[in-house]
């Protein structure tokens, strides 16, 4: 099905190597102190991961690249048409007992790195269920420009071929598995953390050009998380 779904969608695949440069030289706790209102015990977390950062610095990205904030709508005439959205909306892709699912975390960009975390949980929490509890609400009709693949959260694996299918986005990157390694560059040598990505994106929309350029942007966030810190995030 899915081979077949996506032969009319020209895809363009980029793999690439996040490097999350000494990301814990900053304790978000300690900036950005948690929140003390009550939240639903779904939604609570005990600590905050790279994912919910990743998808913060993503969403910066997308507010630079309107592009990437884009949906294909089908037009009347035949021709479909590409609407821009004003906020950043990401798709997530949930493995579940009840098969695979993308809700959506509307409006990534306005909400801060813990919002984004309770989200997940509770995403997860509802898709845990059996029946699984995901609804219209988590998964709209309209659902992400973008869709989050984190693969590296199962396995071992470091890269990926994500499978871009019908449904209005306009691209999905996968998450490998993070990873510690020594890396040397013009004879000196640090300890750092890095991650593969791999993207797909709709070759209709996106250039190859266009996605790397995002992807670096991307990247300017991640590699510098003092970015965020000014910013308030």
């Amino acid at each position: 099905m899915l081979p077949t779904l996506n032969t009319s969608i020209p895809p363009y695949y980029l793999p690439s190597s996040q490097e999350q440069q000494k990301p814990m030289m900053v304790n978000p706790s300690s900036v950005f102190p948690a929140p003390t209102i009550d939240v639903p015990e779904t939604s609570q977390f005990n600590k905050l991961t790279y994912l919910p950062f990743l998808l913060k610095t993503l969403s910066k990205a997308m507010m630079e690249w309107p592009l990437f904030r884009s949906s294909i709508t089908p037009g009347t005439t035949g021709k479909p048409t590409l609407t821009v959205r004003p906020q950043a909306d990401i798709a997530i892709a949930l493995s579940t007992p009840s098969g695979l699912y993308t809700p959506t975390i509307q409006s990534a960009n306005t909400q801060s790195m813990y919002g984004i975390a309770a989200q997940l949980k509770h995403l997860s929490y509802l898709g845990r269920q059996t029946p699984c509890g995901l609804t219209p609400k988590e998964i709209p009709k309209k659902g992400g420009t973008l869709t989050v693949s984190n693969v590296g959260a199962i396995g071992k694996g470091e890269y990926a071929s994500p499978v871009l299918v019908e449904g209005g986005g306009v691209g999905i990157v996968a998450l490998g598995r993070g990873r510690w390694v020594w890396d040397v560059e013009e004879g000196e040598g640090e300890r750092r953390l890095k991650m593969g990505i791999s993207w797909s994106a709709d070759h209709r929309v996106v250039e190859g050009a266009e996605l790397a350029a995002f992807v670096e942007c991307w990247r300017s966030y991640v590699e510098k998380p003092e970015v965020l810190i000014g910013g308030a995030v």
